[in-house]
């Protein structure tokens, strides 16, 4: 027996270490192919996958956020916007609140940053099963971390829409357009992922003629 572990130790050090290492070698090899192509099939999925999970979450995120804040600030349509009249009651000219319209912009543009950075890591997670593409595996398994790395920009601005709304009758729309851009953490890369969300703050039906006149909030507000 002792005869025979000398022979084989012999024979190790007359070979050398690299035949002894070949399989391991080989196994390492296999293993990064294998990764490799995992990655390049699954990387893709999941960046779509977690990123059409964050516009949601964000969309949702933004939505409650304008809710909020028109709940906590109790505006209205007239207080975005100011009515002129001449002396028959007609509606001769709009002009957008300046002042309002900015803080209330401002108050949106903050509640929007605090609701993304605080957007629960459990909602972003994406479960393996999502990954393979088969419905009956949708949710099944341990979920891969996402989390917002940071927030990129929030911007806000005023779009106004005219359209008829009966006979000498025009609806007048008010919406706050948000736009964000976050940076979502993905094991080994940072995805940015940019959402577009337009929230109706105020709105009123003109009865009569529309007016000619219209000072965009955006004009005044800057």
């Amino acid at each position: 027996m002792l005869l025979e572990l000398r022979r084989r130790l012999a024979r190790i050090r007359h070979d050398g270490p690299l035949p002894v290492l070949l399989p391991v070698i080989a196994a390492l090899l296999l293993a990064g192919l294998v990764i490799h192509f995992v990655n390049g099939q699954l990387r893709p999925i999941l960046e779509t996958v977690a990123a059409n999970q964050a516009t949601n979450l964000m969309t949702r995120a933004i939505d409650a956020a304008v809710d909020d804040c028109l709940t906590e600030s109790g505006m209205s349509y007239g207080d975005f916007v100011s009515v002129v009249t001449d002396g028959a009651g007609r509606v001769t000219s709009l002009s957008g609140n300046t002042a309002a319209a900015s803080r209330f912009r401002r108050q949106v543009t903050k509640a929007v940053i605090a609701a993304i950075q605080g957007l629960d890591e459990k909602d972003l997670g994406v479960p393996l099963g999502n990954l393979t593409g088969q419905l009956l595996l949708s949710g099944v398994g341990p979920s891969v971390r996402v989390r917002v790395y940071s927030v990129g920009s929030v911007t806000a601005e005023y779009v106004n829409s005219f359209t008829a709304a009966g006979v000498n009758q025009t609806h007048h729309q008010i919406d706050l357009v948000v736009n964000a851009t976050v940076n979502l953490f993905l094991p080994g890369e940072v995805l940015p992922v940019a959402v577009h969300s337009a929230a109706c703050v105020a709105e009123t039906v003109i009865v009569g003629e529309a007016p000619d006149t219209y000072l965009n909030l955006e004009q005044r507000s800057g």
